[in-house]
């Protein structure tokens, strides 16, 4: 008896102990590396909740878009380059999905709108394009798709190099190439590119485009393009025409190296400014040109058309440095236009295939009219600054001068300047 109650003692003894390690085994954390799937048993009604601490939410990176490569830091100052932090950075992208634009936004290398993307900037929008490249390899936007680039008078869409002392030519400009979708640009700056807007075998509409500071202002080459309202300055060449179309109105070239290119091109301009270039307001070989309520003012030479027809209208050619006029076996007809204060001749013509009447010439340098070819000339209806016959006769150059000059045929003359040019 007394043995077996020794035992039973024992049995009980390893009953509790046994008891007390599972316990302790089930209240123990598991172990990191151990891989059993531990079923938690629900908590009674009775049971006091511990307090439970706010979830740590990590953000993930968004997203990106094809093409957009992560945002980089400002370059240091010491590089020349500004400190704008941009939202947005294209690195040699290619955009083949419609994609909007706005706020802050950095072109490297360059950004290639695709033929079947539309390209949508914002107003308010300021694109910078890394000046790192020179000449070819500069940063540019390319639009073989389309590019609507709409801004308002109040919030204006900007295009500019990144450095903090720009110059021309840091970036390459936006190139459309066979691009003959509905292109829109409205109320965009664009500054010190390369060549700021050029077409290839493509349209654009342009109204309120500011350009300058540029080596081009607009290139166009066999491209139809429609300008209102806005202006090129300080640039190499503001226009450059290649077998291309031009509209425009109430355009302002100004302060350029050269105003206007054109070669085999056609023009419709009206209220067209044209003022203080260097070499010469417009340059034109073999084209059409339709100007009318236009000024020519203070370039160097004002305006020479080789070749070519059209009209010019109601447009007033004023301080310029050399001959206001110049034409050379272009058929046009001049009319209503105010000829005055021109450093030298006012108009030189070296055919007779020109047409004047009604215009007025007054207190030019040189001559009112050259003649420098040996064809006659008709100048009828013309007011040259006089009435008197002898003051009108020293301001023309013929063969009453010059026997290797045609003749310049002036009678019947204007007795008082038209009152719409007064």
């Amino acid at each position: 008896m007394k043995y077996f109650r020794v035992v039973f003692a024992f049995l009980c003894m390893l009953v509790f102990v046994a008891g007390g390690c599972a316990k302790h085994s089930l209240e123990r954390e598991p172990s990191s590396s151990n891989n059993k799937l531990l079923i938690p048993v629900p908590a009674t009604a009775d049971q006091v909740l511990p307090t439970i601490r706010p979830t740590l939410i990590i953000p993930l990176e968004p997203a990106r878009r094809p093409g957009v490569a992560a945002h980089e830091e400002p370059a240091s100052n010491d590089s020349g380059v500004s400190n704008d932090t941009a939202a947005v950075v294209h690195d040699r992208a290619v955009l083949t999905e419609d994609t909007v634009l706005k706020g802050s936004v950095l072109i490297k290398g360059y950004l290639v709108v695709a033929p079947q993307a539309t390209l949508r900037i914002e107003p308010g929008t300021k694109i910078r394009f890394a000046a790192v490249g020179a000449g070819n390899n500069a940063a540019r936007l390319v639009v073989q798709g389309r590019i609507i680039a709409v801004g308002t008078a109040e919030s204006q869409i900007l295009m500019t190099s990144d450095r903090k002392k720009p110059v021309r030519g840091d970036w390459g400009g936006i190139s459309l190439v066979s691009s003959e979708k509905r292109n829109q640009l409205e109320h965009c700056r664009i500054e010190y590119a390369n060549s700021a807007i050029e077409a290839q075998f493509s349209t654009v509409s342009l109204k309120h485009v500011a350009v300058s500071r540029s080596h081009t202002g607009f290139l166009m080459r066999d491209a139809v393009v429609q300008m209102a309202g806005g202006s090129v300055s300080e640039s190499e060449t503001g226009i450059e025409m290649h077998d291309s179309e031009l509209d425009s109105a109430d355009m302002i070239v100004v302060d350029c190296k050269r105003g206007i290119v054109m070669n085999r091109s056609a023009a419709s301009v009206s209220s067209m400014q044209i003022r203080n270039n260097q070499q010469y307001g417009i340059l034109a070989d073999d084209c059409r040109i339709r100007m009318t309520s236009g000024e020519l003012s203070g370039n160097g030479t004002g305006a020479s058309f080789k070749g070519g027809e059209g009209q010019i209208v109601a447009t007033s050619f004023n301080a310029n440095r050399e001959t206001a006029l110049h034409l050379t076996g272009a058929r046009i007809k001049v009319n209503r236009c105010r000829f005055f204060n021109n450093g030298k001749d006012a108009l030189r013509l070296e055919d007779g295939r020109a047409l004047l009447w009604g215009n007025a010439f007054e207190a030019n340098t040189g001559f009112n009219l050259y003649n420098a070819g040996r064809e006659d000339i008709g100048a009828l209806q013309n007011w040259w600054g006089s009435a008197d016959s002898s003051a009108i006769s020293q301001k023309i150059h013929d063969a009453a001068r010059d026997p290797r000059s045609g003749s310049v045929q002036v009678f019947p003359w204007l007795n008082e300047k038209p009152v719409f040019l007064r």
